[in-house]
């Protein structure tokens, strides 16, 4: 079983950082704020939804499967994919604020990682007690 790489999440993340910061340099017209801007909670909370997405993609390697997760993803939160790359490239022209955002995806994504992997161990355990039972009783 695979577990969340945080070298995953850093090509992620950093990507989202470049992207932002080349494109600020490119563009010297800010982006206007889209009438329909999603939230920044909401945005982080996609944020984070759309690097499991991601993460899937790379372990499963079925892009297929990953685009129609996003139109789910999308549908969850009542937006379009337009409104989301309208919202993503309003915020990304923000860097101080996006590294912010950034970084707590980050943090729910370490969280989430570490509650994961301390109940694949929890299960390890039991497993580990369950196989010397049995082998007691034999």
């Amino acid at each position: 079983m695979k577990t969340f790489k945080p070298k995953l999440c850093g090509l992620f993340l950093g990507s989202l950082i470049l992207g932002g910061i080349l494109s600020s340099c490119i563009s010297p017209d800010q982006p206007k704020k889209p009438v329909d801007l999603i939230s920044e909670n909401n945005y982080v909370d996609l944020l984070v939804d759309m690097q499991h997405i991601i993460t899937w993609r790379n372990v499963k390697q079925d892009s297929v499967n990953a685009d129609s997760l996003k139109q789910v993803i999308y549908d969850r939160y009542e937006i379009t994919e337009q409104q989301f790359e309208a919202s993503h490239t309003y915020y990304q022209q923000q860097v101080e604020r996006q590294l912010v955002r950034i970084e707590e995806v980050l943090r729910r994504l370490e969280g989430e990682s570490s509650y994961i992997e301390t109940h694949i161990d929890s299960v390890k355990k039991l497993k580990q007690a369950s196989d010397s039972l049995d082998t007691d009783e034999s």
